[in-house]
């Protein structure tokens, strides 16, 4: 499924072809869904290059003609093929050691505030690209190729792996704001890394759901609104379900869900495997590693004002700032 009605491929000056918006796409916009052209599991011996010689001659003539016209990080090298696999290949989800060509998707240009999330549907057994946030008439379609890091560190990545000098909206920032940027980008990759700890989720809890109200706060200020966002909100949730407060776990794995759904859509099986545990936490591996929280799924306030519900929520005190984003309940 390819929303060509959405979007046009144009020439981008000093970003080869790209993918246009052609009307306003609300956030949660499935805009590609689409099988690969190929797999890496296709190739049989240690060749690659003269397998995937093989591979591509195989396909039908407009395949071929797809694959080849793919950007080439590497131009002029020994191992063409295996360049535009390099260049323009997703894994078949998150841990999969299988790639995939997907010539629509890899059409889409990156930015360092992408507006899209691409994502491996395990339902469909397609690749799908989402818009994560609403986009105008006439913007760019983008996602993230790296993310995390001041600009520097992202910019240096980039030319590494993808050969190119980014330029986005965010690395074109003047250096007072570009400053502000990098400090926030560095202090939210610091909360992150915080947040990994098994042993401060274990022994701190409340250090950690502050560490993950803090990075929201940082994400909410950066428009952050892609795959993160939802990341950040199942951190939150195995805390609470460890220490065996369902209440508040069940608040977050819907928040996880609804997350989750605008980057990859509601049939994705870790949106409704998240939905599930907003029903039953405690069906969670991790649930009664400790009884600290200890409270029962039915607790969830339902007669708090959306700010109260958030203090509630992440266990903050009346005179510290809370996030905003969402009101519904459990």
């Amino acid at each position: 499924m390819i929303r060509t009605d959405l979007f046009n491929l144009e020439a981008i000056p000093g970003r080869g072809k790209g993918l246009i918006a052609t009307q306003t796409i609300p956030a949660g916009t499935c805009l590609i869904s689409e099988k690969p052209l190929f797999t890496t599991a296709e190739i049989r011996s240690n060749d690659v290059e003269r397998e995937l010689v093989r591979i591509v001659k195989a396909l039908p003539k407009d395949s071929q003609r797809a694959f080849l016209s793919l950007h080439n990080n590497h131009p002029g090298g020994k191992e063409p093929f295996s360049n535009i696999v390099r260049s323009n290949g997703y894994p078949l989800g998150a841990s999969s050691e299988v790639g995939g060509i997907f010539p629509n998707i890899a059409r889409i240009n990156h930015s360092c505030w992408a507006n899209c999330q691409q994502a491996w549907s395990s339902t469909r057994k397609q690749e799908t690209a989402y818009a994560v946030r609403q986009i105008e008439a006439g913007e760019e379609l983008t996602i993230a190729y790296t993310i995390g890091g001041p600009s520097q560190e992202r910019k240096s990545r980039l030319k590494e792996f993808f050969g190119f000098d980014c330029r986005c909206e965010i690395c074109s920032l003047p250096a007072d704001k570009q400053k502000q940027s990098d400090e926030k980008y560095t202090r939210a990759a610091k909360l992150d890394d915080s947040i990994g700890s098994p042993k401060r989720v274990k022994t701190s809890p409340n250090l950690a759901l502050a560490d993950c109200h803090a990075l929201l706060r940082l994400y909410n200020e950066e428009r952050i609104t892609d795959n993160r966002l939802q990341r950040l909100y199942y951190d939150a949730f195995q805390i609470c379900v460890l220490h065996s407060d369902q209440a508040r776990a069940r608040v977050f794995a819907k928040r996880c869900a609804e997350t989750r759904a605008v980057c990859e859509g509601n049939d994705s099986a870790d949106v409704v495997e998240m939905l599930a545990y907003s029903e039953k936490p405690s069906s969670h591996d991790s649930f009664g590693g400790s009884t600290k929280w200890k409270q029962a799924a039915d607790a969830v306030p339902k007669d708090l004002a959306s700010d109260k519900f958030e203090e509630w929520l992440w266990r903050v005190s009346g005179g510290e700032k809370v996030v905003l984003i969402h009101t519904e309940r459990n």
